[in-house]
């Protein structure tokens, strides 16, 4: 008989074993921030255009940034302003111009006091210089 019992437990499923420890991961949701960016660049003679996407944690920190994309363009337009053309022709220096990108966004949603840990990544889904 003790060896039927423990037959018996060593079939049960696994939901009924299993505790449930495992927390769900927030699902990864995109910003678009539209419209493009156009901005003359530093230089004067010559313009930049750009379509962002911001990669977020949650559609609770998606909400909570769209409620804040006036603050994030500014802080953008800005910072891209302040650009010359020489500074956009490498892939590497675009990478630097989207690691800043991530770092402005994120000062800026701190000042909005907006969790800006759920913003994961910055994305230049076109990019143009002329």
């Amino acid at each position: 008989m003790p060896i039927l019992l423990l037959l018996s437990l060593f079939f049960l499923p696994s939901y009924v074993v299993a505790e449930g420890d495992e927390e769900e991961a927030d699902p990864i949701e995109y910003v678009d921030l539209r419209p493009d960016f156009i901005v003359n660049l530093s230089d004067s003679s010559h313009h930049m255009r750009a379509s962002i996407q911001l990669m977020v944690s949650g559609s609770d920190a998606k909400d909570n940034i769209k409620k804040h994309i006036p603050a994030i363009r500014h802080s953008l337009l800005l910072s891209f302003g302040d650009l010359t053309m020489e500074q956009l022709q490498s892939m590497e220096q675009r990478e630097t111009v989207r690691t800043d990108a991530l770092e402005l966004i994120k000062a800026a949603l701190k000042t909005c006091s907006v969790d800006d840990t759920k913003v994961l990544d910055v994305f230049f889904t076109a990019f143009l210089v002329q």
